[in-house]
């Protein structure tokens, strides 16, 4: 489901080869263990269990690097020391997934008189921008696009760690009393979502309560909403809880009207990136993955609903199928709380604080308590450190022109991040949080060759968002463990490669070209003009097949695996991060608290001794930004044409990216393809 794909060494036939522009699926976190208030050494502390440091490793081996590829033999002989850990299947078993990992899950500790006082007190000397009235509920509204990203001050929209952070800190915080959640249409992953409710059931670890109300709501929106105490809803709500979709885009049919015929080379059966241009309708493949994909996410979402209302997962999805459309059936079901609109919730909020009714109500909105310190609640890390990576975005090579700040994934800045963490000895561990569907395939290889050798060096966890496929996921089989979210989109080990013929276009519009060349293949990619001769056409078929070979073998050897059994995983096919961890594609299930637990067990960190998290990739606010609060985005460049031009320029070579399958209500339509958008809009105007 990758775009087109390559190894480290590219040949120069792909060089200025046609790379069809694809969509990017929609893209946990605050460290649990280093927000725990740090309490004084004659105070009691709630002990995690912590997990023995002797577990079994990867062979990080620097020979990697020697060679462009791996003999089938070095493999085998790498795997021989994990095959008492897999399965019949080549997956690792459960003993060596996730009983060897720590869960890295919440635990509430209750501060002691002493520390409350050390709070008070640094309360009273707080920034301005830091006072928040005893008794304030936390008010946020989740909607749109998440970042997985940093965002600074001036920056607008929402972002992942921060919301994870202010979850954390409003659970210590003695002046808020509870959280009033505002949902939304949200335009996320599965990822997301299952790292934001998590920390919701996080949160009522505190015992204080936490309100939600939604106005518009679908089965994301709802995922979240049901985690809450209550979950209210207005008269006039809209709501869609009837199933999911998945959709796939086939310009074929359009080609064939203007005159373009696409010459696409597949490696990977399941590899559909060049489906998209070469098909009119859904390959058999195709069609199976993506099911699977399908079922998987409905599946959870149905079990997880199930079991939080103590119900038989027959008994809802009958519930939904009867295609319910009135909101006071899902009251009297137990779906919602109660039907109010939102005065009628404040009000209800001021009864239960017991606030006068002719009095505001005391509340903290999310940007404003995202200013709030750490520091101020007790809640600062330790001694030890661990460096934090974020790798957000498609992947390139070098900065666009037309990039803005923190948008997309470069490995010239990448690499920096990664060596000055290497020669560095003020981090005892690393993470990298990838959120990519892939992208240039060079800058994926020469990124994760850097991973290796930080991997050689000090233990480093991949921690999987929303999507690290592809590209994305060539970065996290660098790192010694790889850890996803349950529905992390993920694998893809394909190769597509594509060359247009716009010869009949060319003659439509009178349009001509000529070229003059010296060597056999030198008008190979040059001459879109014409279709491939036959020799052409065999030597660009051998290039992809070469370029798939070292990706997926390279995988093999990261993952200690035979390439045999790598071959069951590849094929272009993308996984569930349960299905990728079943496979050994993935070694544990959780999101970034977990990711935490196992750096620190990886680092012989005790798991109750708390942590510092030093962030690499915090944004610096640009001119636009302060002036006009509105993002990394230009006023009047509509994002669509943003993204056309980030992945426009230098989108030469063969990218490793995921395709643009479009998942309804999964990754939304604001996350399809931007060619795709305009064409669309195109077609629309005529």
């Amino acid at each position: 489901m990758s775009k087109l794909l390559q190894g480290c060494h590219l040949t120069s036939i792909h060089r200025r080869s046609f790379a069809a522009i694809i969509s990017k699926p929609p893209r946990s976190i605050p460290v649990v263990s280093s927000l725990q208030p740090q309490f004084s050494p004659f105070i009691a502390r709630n002990v995690f269990s912590y997990f023995s440091s002797s577990l079994h490793r990867r062979n990080l081996s620097l020979r990697a690097f020697d060679s462009s590829s791996e003999t089938k033999s070095d493999i085998v002989s790498q795997e021989k020391s994990e095959n008492d850990c897999r399965d019949d299947d080549g997956a690792l078993s459960s003993t060596s997934v996730a009983e060897e990992y720590p869960s890295g899950d919440f635990e509430f500790k209750e501060m002691s008189g002493w520390m409350r006082f050390v709070v008070k007190l640094r309360m009273l000397i707080a920034f301005p921008w830091e006072r928040v009235r005893k008794g304030s509920v936390f008010t946020m509204k989740l909607r749109g696009q998440i970042s997985d990203q940093l965002k600074s001050r001036f920056s607008s929209g929402l972002s992942l760690p921060q919301i994870c952070e202010n979850f954390v800190k409003a659970a210590y915080d003695p002046r808020i009393s509870g959280i009033y959640l505002h949902i939304e249409p949200l335009n996320c992953g599965w990822g997301k979502v299952e790292e934001i409710q998590r920390h919701i059931l996080d949160f009522k670890k505190s015992g204080k309560f936490i309100m939600a109300y939604a106005s518009v709501f679908g089965e994301k929106e709802y995922y979240l909403g049901y985690a809450c105490d209550e979950l209210y809803a207005p008269p006039s709500a809209y709501f869609s809880l009837y199933g999911l979709t998945v959709q796939a885009s086939f310009l074929r049919g359009v080609f064939e009207k203007i005159g373009i015929e696409p010459q696409v080379q597949r490696i990977g059966k399941y590899k559909s990136a060049g489906d998209q241009l070469a098909r009119k309708r859904m390959s058999e493949e195709n069609c199976e993955m993506l099911t699977a994909l399908l079922d998987n996410i409905y599946g959870n979402w149905l079990d997880k609903i199930s079991s939080a209302k103590g119900k038989k997962r027959e008994d809802t999805e009958n519930f939904i199928n009867e295609g319910v459309y009135q909101l006071e059936k899902l009251k009297e079901e137990g779906w919602i709380t109660n039907i109010n609109y939102d005065d009628e919730i404040i009000s209800m909020l001021k009864e239960k604080l017991g606030q006068p009714k002719d009095k505001d109500l005391p509340m903290v909105d999310y940007r404003k308590y995202s200013k709030v310190r750490k520091w101020t609640l007790g809640l600062s890390g330790g001694k030890d450190q661990i460096a934090v990576i974020r790798a957000s975005g498609s992947i390139s090579r070098v900065k666009s022109p037309f990039s803005m700040p923190g948008f997309g994934i470069t490995s010239e800045q990448f690499i920096e991040k990664i060596r000055s963490v290497r020669d560095s000895k003020r981090y005892k561990a690393v993470i990298i949080r990838i959120d990519s569907p892939g992208g240039d395939a060079l800058a994926s290889d020469l990124m994760w060759r850097e991973i290796r050798l930080l991997a050689a060096s000090k233990p480093v966890i991949a921690s999987m968002s929303d999507v690290a496929a592809s590209g994305g996921y060539y970065m996290a089989m660098g790192a010694g463990t790889i850890v996803a979210e349950n529905l992390t989109l993920t694998g893809s080990i394909g190769v597509v490669t594509a060359k247009l013929n716009l010869g009949t276009l060319y003659g439509k519009i009178g349009f001509n070209k000529e070229i003059i060349s010296r060597g056999r293949f030198a008008e190979l990619i040059a001459a879109e003009q014409r279709p491939f001769r036959l020799d052409e056409a065999e030597l660009f078929a051998k290039s992809a097949e070469n370029a798939y070979k070292q990706f997926r073998d390279k995988a093999a050897f990261s993952r200690s695996m035979a390439v045999e059994k790598m071959e069951e995983s590849a094929q272009g096919r993308v996984w569930t991060g349960k299905d990728a961890a079943s496979r050994g594609l993935v070694d544990a299930i959780g999101g970034f608290s977990r990711a935490v637990a196992i750096a620190k067990q990886k680092a012989n960190i005790p798991q109750d001794r708390p942590v510092t998290l030093v962030e690499l990739s915090r944004p610096s606010p640009t001119l636009p930004e302060i002036l006009t609060g509105i993002g990394s985005s230009l006023v009047g460049v509509d994002r669509t044409l943003k993204e056309l031009l980030q992945d426009l320029t230098y989108s030469n070579g063969v990218q490793a990216r995921m395709d643009g399958i479009l998942f309804q209500k999964l990754e939304e339509a604001s996350d399809s393809n931007p060619i795709f958008t305009l064409v669309k809009d195109y077609l629309s105007s005529l």
